[in-house]
């Protein structure tokens, strides 16, 4: 690891195989990819852990005090900006900008911006011409800046429109197919992108047209499907992998959803490879 920090805002370059256990910093962290791995992650906001996964198109924004682990593997080099809020908050003679900072992250995102200018940053360190102190402050509160920017637009987009951002409906959509055999209550889901229960629901069906418990049974009923035209499972068992204990309930949710039973989607499926049955979509616009 070679790092260039000064005053909790600095940079650091991995470039061993690691996983760092749960663990928390005051600091702001971005981190991202170079190459063609990806980092595996995984940080808990209200108690229950949410994963992630991050490619070398994205960065990833922990915030101060997050709990948080991540791994990569052997052949993947890791760049990180730890921004601390209090230190940038002097450099930009803005008292306000510590909270604002302290209420970014979790998430991952998309921007040429930020990931060139951590690319760039980890490229002159990795070359034994790290940046100097100044270099890296400067780098840090264009950072910060812009952080604040995504997520002022992010929060005037929500705020137009009453509906879930892109980036949080993505957020409970990965959530919920890493989880499809587990309980997946309201509350839970509402955790995921920090909302109250009710905000949740109505601003989750403005944004994709369904409610989330609507949402989340057609992606179970989704997952049967696979398992039944790709594998040899008894129904019980595909039935408790799509989140639906009872075996009876299971194939009416799948007839009403599909307009057949498992049994008769699976047996057309055998002798017929392109025969299929008319879906009725819940779940999408």
């Amino acid at each position: 690891m070679t790092i260039a920090a000064w005053q909790g805002v600095g940079l650091a370059l991995y470039r061993q195989q690691t996983d760092t256990g749960e663990h928390h910093h005051p600091s702001l962290q971005l981190l991202m990819p170079l190459g063609r791995g990806g980092i595996r992650g995984r940080w808990r906001t209200t108690g229950r852990p949410v994963d992630l996964r991050l490619t070398c198109n994205e960065v990833g924004v922990v915030g101060s005090d997050v709990p948080h682990a991540f791994a990569w593997s052997r052949d993947t080099q890791v760049a990180s900006f730890f921004l601390d809020p209090r230190r940038l908050a002097s450099l930009h003679g803005d008292p306000s900008t510590e909270e604002a900072l302290r209420r970014l992250g979790p998430s991952k995102l998309r921007d040429p911006l930020t990931r060139e200018l951590l690319r760039a940053s980890s490229e002159a360190l990795s070359e034994g011409s790290g940046p100097s102190r100044i270099e890296v402050e400067n780098f840090a509160t264009i950072l910060a800046s812009r952080l604040l920017r995504l997520d002022g637009q992010r929060l005037r987009d929500r705020s137009l429109s009453g509906a879930l951002a892109a980036w949080q409906v993505q957020r409970v959509t990965d959530f919920v197919e890493a989880r499809l055999e587990e309980s997946l209550g309201l509350e839970v889901l509402a955790a995921v992108v920090g909302l109250r229960p009710s905000h949740f629901t109505r601003s989750f069906k403005r944004a994709t047209g369904t409610t989330p418990h609507q949402f989340v049974l057609a992606r179970r009923l989704e997952r049967a499907r696979e398992l039944l035209a790709n594998t040899a499972l008894p129904l019980a068992d595909i039935a408790q992998r799509a989140g639906v204990s009872n075996q009876s309930h299971f194939t009416a949710l799948f007839r009403a959803h599909f307009s057949a039973t498992p049994a008769r989607f699976r047996r057309a499926v055998a002798t017929s490879p392109k025969r299929g049955f008319t879906t009725k979509r819940v779940g999408t616009r």
